[in-house]
């Protein structure tokens, strides 16, 4: 009840500190970014130069990844991809993005031209492909996840599997099997993690990706990085960072408590009950 009624606080409040008062109508400009038009994932695509029907984008694809890629006799995988080649014309590049640590189902917006990727393939008449990680969503290499399979959950074998990807797969689109990294030109893009894989990914494999886009990608491990929302919890209105540090350290108090009956009430009021781990929770 605590949890709900601070959270109620803090919304209204924000919501006051963000209200101009000298305004009747209380109507304000907020920016914008130009973006094209929302797609339904699940409706057929439309090829806009010859007017061709595409599968959607939410449409699943599988590509036979190698679960070790220093022991190529442990097999393969079936690591999920997702793809279109709206904008493609021969001769365009491959857009190859990377979500990181992520379930990729969500991901697929990034096939479009409201995400960098997409306009990197609607600019340069390239195909793109949404690639999920290994060990995250359902591209799992072993059915498990204990200590003895994640140690395949390393960022070597991460590089690896794009580079594998880009020289073996077989895209779903004409010629498909003719547009890998060794005969057609390929672009790698990733953002956060994923940003520094692509980092890391053109500076392990040197020439076979022809350029990349990395976007806030980290340069430093810190385990306890507790600065990450420090500048947000500065620059809010004061009443409203009160209210947010004090429902935050509410929600510590309960966690750390050990009492079940109220953990489990905090993870309700999210909608997150079901959720067994309290980091998960925390992090969700």
């Amino acid at each position: 009840m605590l949890l709900s009624l601070s959270l109620c606080v803090l919304l209204a409040q924000f919501s006051d500190a963000v209200r101009p008062t000298n305004s009747a109508s209380h109507h304000f400009l907020r920016p914008s970014v130009p973006k094209a038009p929302l797609h339904d994932p699940s409706s057929p695509v439309i090829r806009p130069n010859d007017g061709k029907e595409l599968a959607p984008y939410d449409t699943v694809n599988y590509f036979d990844q190698l679960i070790d890629h220093n022991n190529a006799s442990l097999g393969t995988f079936k690591q999920r991809f997702w793809h279109t080649y709206e904008a493609y014309q021969p001769g365009g590049p491959i857009i190859l993005f990377m979500p990181g640590e992520f379930n990729a189902e969500s991901m697929t917006g990034y096939l479009t031209n409201r995400t960098i990727s997409g306009m990197i393939a609607a600019q340069q008449n390239g195909s793109v492909v949404v690639l999920e990680h290994r060990f995250f969503g359902l591209s799992n290499p072993l059915p498990d996840l204990s200590a003895e399979s994640l140690q395949l959950l390393t960022i070597q074998q991460a590089i690896d599997d794009l580079a594998y990807f880009s020289q073996n797969v077989h895209l779903p689109m004409p010629n498909g099997d003719k547009l890998t990294s060794d005969l057609n030109s390929w672009v790698l893009v990733g953002g956060s993690y994923a940003g520094a894989l692509t980092s890391y990914t053109m500076v392990n494999k040197p020439g076979v990706f022809q350029a990349a886009y990395s976007s806030s990608a980290p340069v430093e491990t810190i385990m306890d990085y507790w600065t990450y929302f420090e500048p947000i919890r500065l620059n809010m209105p004061q009443n409203c960072s009160a209210d947010a540090q004090a429902v935050i350290s509410y929600i510590d108090s309960v966690l750390d408590g050990g009492n079940a009956t109220a953990i489990q009430g905090v993870k309700d009021n999210f909608g997150l009950g079901g959720i067994v781990h309290l980091d998960d929770f925390a992090i969700a």
